[in-house]
């Protein structure tokens, strides 16, 4: 039986070991129990499909990201927050793998740099990771069913030829998770940010951010859009703009805050009120508001 700290004063140290082994046991036979329940959801899931049914595909990043909130809200004493997040990123994954192996693509930029311990991180260790030279190629493997997720740089405003210009209203791919979601790895990786491609629904996590691409002439500056935007719904920010060479237009990607993933025509109204008139507008991906350093501390 678990004793209090009072209680905890009093052992000496091969009684506290004998508490810590009585702990791990009880923890390993919840993981077990928890495994049982992953396994029953995977063959209900199968049932569903051999009746001819559809099912969503096992990664849900807006549940993750609730359950993920919750850990950190409820936690308590000295245990790190961040260490917490990663022993259920990983039974998540685990669990996942245990209904569907999947594959995640990782893009390189034109600088050659990547998000590969951001996607170890938030994917477990388990999954395999695929890097591919080009965005097209990447993206090219979410299409074709070659790989379930894909772990895209964050943009950089004006790089040539941004991936996100592939999120078009054909594909069924879109942002649906933005990384670090819970703590920033250690060293390698420390810095970099990126966002996560999948073809799922966009679900509402509680607290989103939702991305446009919208279409603007190029008369209008970058400056110009970027006050008006912002003035229109305040914790609007530009990500990225790249130029149609064919026509006198620039595409633009907007982060705007909520999840405006059933109400874009509101988004477009609020522009337009603000004299930028896009010529077109569309959703192309929405995620979860990651845990701030504040709350992981």
């Amino acid at each position: 039986m678990a004793l209090d700290d009072k209680n905890l004063a009093n052992l000496d140290l091969d009684g506290l070991r004998g508490e810590i082994d009585e702990i791990d046991q009880a923890l390993q036979s919840l993981i077990i129990r928890r495994t049982n329940v992953v396994q029953a959801v995977g063959a209900y899931k199968d049932r569903v499909i051999a009746a001819g049914g559809k099912v969503k595909v096992p990664y849900r990043p807006a549940r993750e990201a609730r359950i993920m909130r919750t850990l950190v809200d409820r936690h308590d004493g000295a245990f790190p927050k961040t260490a917490l997040i990663q022993i259920w990123r990983e039974m998540i994954a685990a669990g996942t793998r245990l209904e569907a192996s999947y594959t995640i693509a990782l893009c390189r930029n034109a600088e050659g740099l990547d998000c590969w311990e951001l996607a170890r991180l938030n994917f477990g260790c388990l999954n395999d990771i695929i890097e591919y030279d080009t965005p097209r190629e990447a993206f090219g493997a979410l299409e074709e069913g070659r790989a379930a997720v894909g772990v895209f740089p964050k943009p950089e405003l004006g790089e040539p030829m941004p991936w996100w210009t592939l999120l078009t209203e054909q594909s069924a791919v879109k942002v649906v998770s933005k990384l670090p979601f819970g703590g920033r790895p250690v060293g390698r990786g420390e810095q970099t940010e990126g966002f996560v491609l999948a073809a799922i629904d966009l679900e509402d996590s509680g607290d989103d951010r939702t991305l446009f691409v919208v279409s603007l002439s190029k008369e209008i500056s970058m400056d110009t859009a970027r006050k008006k935007i912002a003035g229109g719904i305040a914790g609007s920010a530009i990500l990225g703009f790249s130029d149609d060479t064919a026509e006198d237009r620039r595409f633009v990607l907007v982060d705007v805050p909520g999840f405006f993933c059933n109400r874009a025509d509101a988004f477009q109204a609020t522009l337009a009120e603000q004299g930028l008139d896009p010529e077109s507008l569309r959703v192309v991906g929405a995620y979860a508001v990651p845990i701030s350093e504040d709350a992981l501390s």
